[in-house]
């Protein structure tokens, strides 16, 4: 099928001069056709480049070591929202099964706190998660709440003033 480049006008006084506009017809074939056709994937510079024109938010997650087994979960739930998850659970295991000092540890969460764009609290909140979501705020983050009692099937939303302490 030839494209609307290739179709040639006879030249008259009575046919407008041929715009983008005019020549951009579309039809139901070619609208399938650009639904149905593969993309290829992008290479690592197409990648690059869309990140670096539109970056998504860090997200860090804050969890209790009580709610460490929904790690996973919590970071899929980031994921399929639209942001990059940074979940302390899932770079540093159970602190790093206690091979460095637990200061080192919470020191490099609190570096991640500082470099994300906001801060997302599942569960109760545990005295470290109470720290963390104090440094989220000194440094005017959002800080949003979600209740995991409903995992692995959903995550709910919900104020400030219904979460829980342990």
């Amino acid at each position: 099928m030839p494209s609307p480049r290739d179709v040639s006008l006879p030249e008259s006084a009575e046919t407008p001069p041929v715009t983008p506009q005019t020549i951009a017809v579309k039809n139901a074939e070619d609208i399938l056709e650009r639904i149905f056709t593969p993309r290829p994937k992008a290479t690592p510079a197409e990648q690059a480049e869309r990140a670096l024109r539109r970056p998504k938010r860090l997200v860090y997650c804050a969890l209790s070591n009580r709610n460490f087994f929904w790690r996973q979960h919590i970071t899929k739930f980031v994921l399929d929202e639209g942001h990059v998850p940074i979940c302390p659970f899932m770079l540093f295991d159970y602190y790093l099964l206690h091979t460095v000092p637990k200061e080192m540890v919470r020191e490099s969460f609190n570096n991640l706190i500082v470099r994300s764009d906001e801060m997302w609290v599942f569960g109760n909140m545990s005295l470290g998660v109470k720290v963390q979501v104090g440094i989220a705020k000194r440094l005017k983050k959002t800080v949003r709440y979600y209740d995991v009692s409903d995992l692995p099937y959903r995550l709910v939303s919900v104020p400030e003033n219904l979460v829980r302490e342990e």
